[in-house]
């Protein structure tokens, strides 16, 4: 199975917490697997599981870097990486909060 991973840099901007994330994530009928990166919490990994990794970025784009309340929050301090589409060790960037990055495409 193949992974989308939402990096969420809680140190960037208190505005939200990691728990309306999740809680706008599950309102959308999608439950990730919730990773702490480091032991101070600055660092958490929403990651979702599909074999459909396009349509699960898009869903989860419109969603949730697109939603009214905390799109804006999210798109500050999300990173958004996926399972590259013919090698698990490559990753494809998808959002980065530094618009000064490249990003990837599905």
């Amino acid at each position: 199975m193949k992974y989308l991973s939402i990096q969420i840099q809680t140190n960037r901007d208190e505005l939200f917490s990691v728990e309306d994330a999740i809680d706008l994530s599950r309102s959308l009928g999608r439950f990730p697997e919730v990773d702490k990166a480091d032991d101070k919490g600055k660092f958490i990994h929403l990651n979702y599981f599909s074999e459909d990794l396009g349509g699960l970025w898009s869903e989860l784009r419109a969603g949730l870097l697109d939603d009214a309340t905390l799109g804006d929050w999210l798109r500050k301090v999300s990173v958004v990486v996926c399972e590259g589409p013919s090698n698990p060790d490559e990753y494809l960037l998808l959002w980065h909060w530094d618009s000064d990055e490249t990003l990837d495409s599905l």
